[in-house]
């Protein structure tokens, strides 16, 4: 990450023609373990699919009196409309808003809801992150748009997910049949009884809690090939077969166009108090020292915001400065980006939100992500006094010192 490009824009990059896709890809990229090169769309919909299947597997588990087909029974408990409405929630791991003042740590959440209409070919999708509406798409046989406008989908596509999702309401018996679904193990979780299922194969295998009295979904944890858990897990909220006047399938309310990259174009070297007298902001540092470090540089940088081809907005610029705090041998350090925009260059994603595309936090409170087996062993991002902080940290702890005593470069 030390480039002239601050933020990974790998699957930004991806997307270059689709962002209208960008917070829900990231939504589910962020909580797996797979290879990010592969296609998004797809991806967000075999979450669909795997609610559905399960619910599906869970409800026809056969009863402890026996062997017994609960067919009946499950199509009524989810409702025998043509809609199917589900939603799932996951944590994203290592990745905390903590309130700069007393400390408290709230885990940053993802949820995701679907109204999947297979008869009339409709599907709508709408992420939330921290509570907070962030990206919704509508795709029909007519076409796809989103918040961001129309997305591009290949020739003939059509709102349609995997056939386990068609066959939620009349086709689940066949896929018992089929032994998709393998009774592990009963357990506890939560104080409830469950049996745990195991779906799947190669890299799309999950492990999924069913209550043992409703026979209804509970947590679903995804296991890589050697079996191994996922840090996240999904909680499946609801999962239910609505009538179509019960829907949701409204147009998505479009935002204006995003940056989906952001660049350094050009760094000088500044004193602090040339940083001082030239941002047209008030910049914040952590002193000449700090904490053992030493300011090792301060530069004033020329950044860059690129739209998406189709936004037809033309490349705005902006201006940062970039501080670094080492030692010898860099074994400990943080460095600061600031802006007066929360810019790409310096991690904020669409130019709105967090690394992570979560919502940026409100003053007082940053967002904390550890990055695992990372150069960079966290990542903080805040704003404070209208000034968008990214601090770069070798410990999680060191960034959240460093966002707690920032204070203003004095002029002179």
């Amino acid at each position: 990450m030390r480039g002239e490009r601050a933020f990974d824009l790998e699957v930004v990059e991806l997307l270059a023609e689709e962002p209208a896709l960008l917070a829900i890809a990231d939504a589910v990229v962020a909580t797996q373990q797979r290879p990010r090169r592969r296609s998004l769309l797809p991806r967000l919909l075999a979450a669909t699919v795997l609610v559905a299947a399960v619910a599906a597997l869970a409800l026809a588990l056969p009863s402890g009196d026996g062997e017994r087909s609960l067919v009946s029974e499950a199509l009524a408990a989810i409702g025998a409309g043509p809609v199917l409405h589900a939603r799932i929630s996951a944590r994203l791991p290592r990745t905390n808003v903590v309130d700069l003042a007393s400390g408290r740590a709230k885990p940053q959440t993802i949820t995701i809801e679907y109204w999947f209409d297979e008869p009339q070919g409709r599907l709508r999708t709408v992420v939330r992150r921290g509570g907070v509406l962030t990206e919704e798409v509508l795709q029909t046989r007519a076409g796809a748009t989103s918040s961001r406008g129309p997305v591009r989908l290949a020739a003939g596509a059509e709102a349609a997910l995997d056939p386990a999702l068609a066959g939620f309401v009349t086709g689940y018996r066949e896929a018992l049949e089929r032994g998709r679904a393998q009774v592990v193990e009963e357990d506890e979780l939560e104080g409830r009884r469950v049996v745990w299922l195991l779906l799947g194969a190669g890299d799309s295998r999950e492990r999924v809690a069913v209550d043992a009295e409703t026979y209804k979904p509970l947590l679903i944890t995804p296991l890589d090939r050697q079996g191994a858990a996922s840090p996240f897990s999904w909680r499946v909220g609801l999962v239910q077969a609505v009538a179509r006047v019960e829907a949701d399938f409204a147009p998505p309310r479009r935002h204006p166009p995003a940056p989906f990259r952001g660049d350094v174009r050009g760094s000088e070297p500044v004193s602090s108090g040339q940083a001082a007298a030239a941002a047209a902001w008030p910049a914040l540092w952590l002193g000449q020292s700090w904490r053992g470090l030493r300011l090792v540089s301060l530069e004033r940088q020329v950044l860059t915001r690129g739209y998406p081809p189709g936004a037809r907005v033309r490349v705005t610029q902006g201006e940062g400065l970039r501080l670094r705090y080492a030692v010898d041998g860099e074994a400990r350090y943080v460095e600061l980006s600031q802006a007066p925009f929360p810019e790409p260059a310096y991690g904020f994603a669409g130019g709105e939100a967090t690394f992570n595309g979560n919502p940026v936090p409100p003053e007082g409170s940053i967002e904390l992500v550890e990055l695992d087996g990372a150069q960079r062993a966290a990542i903080g991002q805040l704003r404070r006094d209208g000034v968008y902080v990214t601090i770069w940290a070798s410990s999680r702890a060191l960034a959240l010192e460093a966002a707690r005593d920032l204070r203003r470069i004095a002029k002179g």
